[in-house]
């Protein structure tokens, strides 16, 4: 069944709008989906990829012993790559016994991955391109440092066929310090491999490809190349933002398809600030003296706080980012408010809700405790497509759209309103002129897939250039499909 899904995000379908405005949505936490509590795990967990294979999910992220102690200092250990299984739709995550590496005289564990140089970040994903060989349908990318001297810093892609069993194979033709989480994935649309990567720049603009010369000023950046065989790279550069938003340091991006709407692209940076010059504030949150000491230990991971904001695209060149954050590390505790909160496992999943005749929803994961103790994952939710949606108030409001074609014979719409509330939609020739038959009855109600009703048949449109007119009262809209 073909469909053309239209995300209420922003404004750009939009000719003209009276009393809209683009409202963003926060996400509903939920429980815990997995307890790292082994050995090998620690507070330094993190930079997760959630896969599915078949009719369950996997997630893979870095294992770290490292613990923070009282006085500020670290105890020292190494990165393990790990994974873990969810069965039950994604909710939950149990960790299997791989049985490959050796972690303190024993195989019993769920290491999946591990080496001898350091482990910083470990990327997986499943790869849909049809042209790809089966023994490298599982792909990682890792970053890895030789210091200046022995080639600096390298990307290197790992495959395996099934998820387990990585090799390496080879160093990706790309520059950078890449000392993130560095993605990459199929496009099914441009038929072409997207991937976003970690490098610096100066604040008046110069590029900085490699660690030589790194300024503390300099700003952490997203970099984009695209491959139509994962082996020759297309170097792009920065990915640019829309215009008037400001140059700030992103530490991941977390960047992938939108998998309801394939001309989508949607990131999750997580922001870095140092807020080492009003660092009074510190002294009135839980476990001062502690950061005080780290921040005497190792400075601005004592002091830099980090966040997570949203970004979309259409071509994945130009995002336009959303600077209102998305997660903030939340109420004060003793486990939040420091540098390393708010870092997502890469990629989303459609789930069933707990409450029973609700419709589907969005999840996706975050590790919290990071730096004070072992880091557990939690899953978070959103209504399908409910990043963002058009709002109008109680007094309403109304959409004009630019020229769409119809292609598809029925309409739906994600919407809620409130008791009192409704959507009402006109279908307009391409010239503004209400068409006979294409008026619907004021609908209210929240339902992520509404039928449309008009007198006539829409398929009586078919390949023809129309626009719609949505009138709105105390009502959210966030998307709309023909199928």
């Amino acid at each position: 069944m073909k469909e053309e899904r239209i995300l209420c995000w922003d404004k750009k379908i939009i000719e003209k709008s009276d009393g809209i405005c683009v409202l963003a949505h926060k996400p509903e936490k939920k429980e815990i989906a997995l307890i790292c509590d082994s050995e090998w795990e620690g507070s330094h967990n993190g930079y997760g990829s959630v896969v599915k294979v078949g009719e369950t999910y996997r997630i893979y992220y870095r294992a770290c012993a490292m613990r923070q102690k009282t006085d500020g200092s670290t105890q020292h250990a190494r990165g393990v790559i790990c994974v873990a299984e969810s069965r039950d739709g994604g909710k939950t995550y149990l960790k299997p016994n791989i049985g490959k590496y050796e972690y303190n005289g024993t195989k019993n564990n769920n290491i999946v991955f591990d080496r001898e140089k350091e482990i910083d970040n470990f990327s997986v994903f499943y790869d849909t391109n049809p042209e790809c060989p089966e023994n490298e349908r599982f792909k990682a990318l890792s970053e890895i440092n030789f210091g200046s001297a022995n080639g600096g810093t390298k990307l290197i892609y790992y495959a395996s066929a099934d998820g387990y069993d990585f090799r390496e194979m080879r160093y990706l033709g790309v520059d950078g310090t890449f000392d993130s989480y560095n993605v990459t994935f199929w496009d099914e649309e441009t038929e072409q491999y997207f991937l976003y990567y970690r490098a610096f720049h100066s604040k008046d603009g110069e590029d900085k490809l490699s660690w030589r010369g790194i300024k503390k000023d300099d700003i952490r950046d997203i970099r984009v190349a695209t491959s139509k065989d994962f082996v020759n790279w297309d170097i792009h550069g920065r990915i640019a933002f829309e215009e008037g938003q400001e140059d700030y340091p992103l530490y991941t991006n977390q960047i992938t398809k939108y998998p309801r709407a394939k001309n989508t692209f949607i990131g999750f940076p997580v922001r870095y600030f140092d807020r080492c010059e009003e660092r009074e504030n510190f002294g009135f949150m839980p476990l001062a003296d502690r950061r005080a000491k780290i921040t005497e230990f190792f400075g601005r991971e004592g002091t830099a706080l980090t966040d997570c904001v949203v970004m979309t695209s259409r071509d994945g060149f130009t995002f336009d980012r959303r600077d209102e954050a998305f997660m903030t590390p939340g109420v004060e505790n003793r486990n939040n408010w420091w540098y390393g909160n708010c870092y997502t496992v890469y990629g989303l999943l459609e789930t069933e809700a707990q409450e029973e005749g609700a419709p589907r929803e969005i999840s996706f994961y975050m590790g919290e405790n990071y730096r004070i103790k072992n880091v557990n994952f939690r899953r978070y939710t959103l209504r399908l497509d409910g990043f963002f949606s058009w709002f109008a108030p109680y007094k309403g409001g109304e959409v004009l759209t630019k020229p769409l074609t119809m292609m598809e014979s029925n309409m739906f719409i994600n919407f809620a309103t409130s008791a009192a509330g409704g959507v009402k939609i006109y279908v307009l020739d391409e010239a503004g002129n209400t068409l006979d038959g294409y008026e619907s009855y004021t609908m209210f109600g929240d339902s992520t897939e509404r039928p449309v009703e008009f007198a006539k048949p829409l398929s009586a449109l078919k390949g023809k250039k129309i626009r719609l007119k949505i009138q709105m009262k105390d009502a959210h809209l966030f998307s709309f499909v023909f199928k």
